[in-house]
């Protein structure tokens, strides 16, 4: 029970109350990243405010840390009290790839139709179109489609996505913790966040796995971060936030160097954020009813695009950021309102009536999102299969390749794991970017390495015999570039 001395409040109290003040700390964060990304948004201007938390972190690295700790923080609660592991999975996924796949297909129609050429018609025709959502919502990430923001700083439709795979990936991890079960007790939460925490800062252990979980340069702190997180949250009847906390903390990041100065900066940091989430004063002048910061943070960047390509004059990197901060709270608004509170809704329902009046209850969202998808894939099929769009020579020709010959059923070009390649030279310079290699009517996975293109060739081409056309394809929105076809003759 929550003490009437609001300073007697563990941290505990404080978060499992609504009187506190994180849905407020949590738009900072959100709007600390646009503010960051407005610098490479719009280059012209130093940030000076990054620059004084160099060479540690800068604006955008320390709100999204601190977006870590907190996603640590409130999802081991969440699992805490709903300790089972499909439900945390069904909860989880709720919570992000709805708003994400709508965010991704929302903003890069927007751009699209803003775009004067290619047009948004032949975008309608253009696989890479569709592919932009469809791989992004499955953190495949892919960061440009062809032809659009080519006037602005940078062709990216949205930069913020990045940390989300690595969010997903300590979800993961997480329900691994709960498998074992150590989510069913806030303590067992405590021991398993350390366990894992050392193992995530000691380097060389996680790159023992036999996967790679830290493949980003800030991976490492996300993942010390939002473990430190879950640890918080296991201790956290037994924290109380005290201002002379903060004064060792914040003393020993000024007077110490090296790894003891970053801990200790993180550490103040996370401090300072949890006493404001705690701040009866700050909670007075504004307390937010409707966390939208997830919606801000996926609508920033593209927010900011969006108004970059718009705007018939240079908007420095302060005013962008004034601007982009009410468009994407509009978006995050209508995201949250339609897409992200139903689903969200759903995901803590289902676990606890998984019945056919629940899925009844939802079925608006859930044929909304169902019908979407469906509409994505059929035309990324159509689009990639009845390209419109059309065919120009490609200024790179092949010149030479290999093998000319095979037998049926046999591998060609055998590689280390198995697998069959072919390669392609070209004359008239390189490949463009995004060139695939076409065989027999499939498009390979191809890599292009100055005027060498190479690709995995899948045994099926390679069963039947007869001759293999092979050629060079490279697509754009408003046209297709070939180059000259070459056959490999399987006997």
């Amino acid at each position: 029970m929550q003490s009437k001395n609001k300073d007697a409040r563990t941290l505990r109290d404080t978060i499992e109350s609504h009187n506190n003040n994180y849905t407020l700390v949590r738009l900072i964060l959100a709007a600390s990243v646009i503010y960051f990304h407005s610098f490479a948004l719009s280059p012209g201007l130093h940030d000076h405010l990054s620059m004084a938390f160099l060479p540690v972190t800068t604006v955008g690295g320390l709100a999204v840390q601190l977006f870590f700790f907190l996603s640590g923080l409130f999802v081991a609660q969440s699992f805490n009290k709903d300790p089972h592991v499909p439900s945390f999975i069904l909860k989880r996924f709720m919570r992000i790839w709805p708003g994400l796949f709508v965010c991704l297909l929302v903003t890069s129609t927007i751009i699209a139709v803003i775009n004067k050429h290619p047009t948004f018609l032949q975008y309608l025709k253009f696989d890479e179109f569709y592919d932009y959502t469809l791989r992004n919502s499955v953190f495949d990430l892919t960061w440009y489609i062809d032809g659009l923001l080519k006037n602005n700083a940078s062709q990216s439709l949205n930069g913020s996505i990045h940390t989300l795979p690595m969010e997903a990936k300590m979800y993961v991890l997480l329900a691994f913790i709960g498998a074992l079960d150590m989510a069913r007790t806030p303590t067992r939460l405590a021991i398993a966040g350390a366990i894992a925490f050392v193992a995530v800062v000691v380097p060389g252990i996680v790159e023992l796995l036999p996967f790679t979980l830290l493949n980003a340069d800030y991976s490492r702190a996300a993942a010390a971060m939002f473990l430190a997180g879950v640890c918080v949250y296991g201790l956290s009847v037994r924290l109380r936030i005290r201002l002379w906390q903060g004064i060792l903390l914040i003393t020993g990041a000024v007077v110490s160097t090296g790894m003891a100065h970053v801990f200790l900066f993180y550490a103040s940091a996370a401090w300072i954020m949890m006493m404001i989430g705690q701040s009866p004063l700050i909670g007075k002048v504004w307390r937010p009813k409707q966390d939208l910061s997830y919606g801000i943070y996926i609508y920033g960047w593209p927010s900011q695009q969006i108004i970059m390509a718009l705007a018939p004059i240079h908007l420095t990197a302060y005013v962008l950021t004034l601007v982009a901060i009410p468009l994407s709270t509009a978006f995050a608004s209508l995201s949250w309102r339609f897409v992200e509170k139903p689903s969200i809704k759903f995901g803590k329902d289902f676990p606890a009536h998984a019945n056919a009046l629940t899925l009844k209850k939802h079925r608006r969202v859930l044929i909304a999102l169902t019908t979407l998808l469906i509409v994505l894939v059929g035309a990324r099929w159509a689009a990639h299969h009845w390209a419109s769009a059309p065919v120009q020579p490609m200024q790179a020709t092949i010149v030479n390749f290999g093998p000319q010959e095979s037998r049926a059923g046999e591998p060609i070009n055998l590689q280390p794991n198995g697998e069959s390649a072919i390669w392609i030279t070209t004359d008239g310079g390189s490949a463009p970017d995004g060139t695939v290699i076409v065989m027999d009517g499939h498009y390979l996975s191809s890599q292009i390495a100055g005027n060498v293109v190479t690709a995995r060739v899948d045994p099926s081409i390679l069963a039947t015999s007869g001759e293999k056309s092979i050629f060079l394809e490279r697509r754009y929105a408003d046209r297709i570039e070939r180059s000259n076809e070459v056959k490999l003759k399987v006997r």
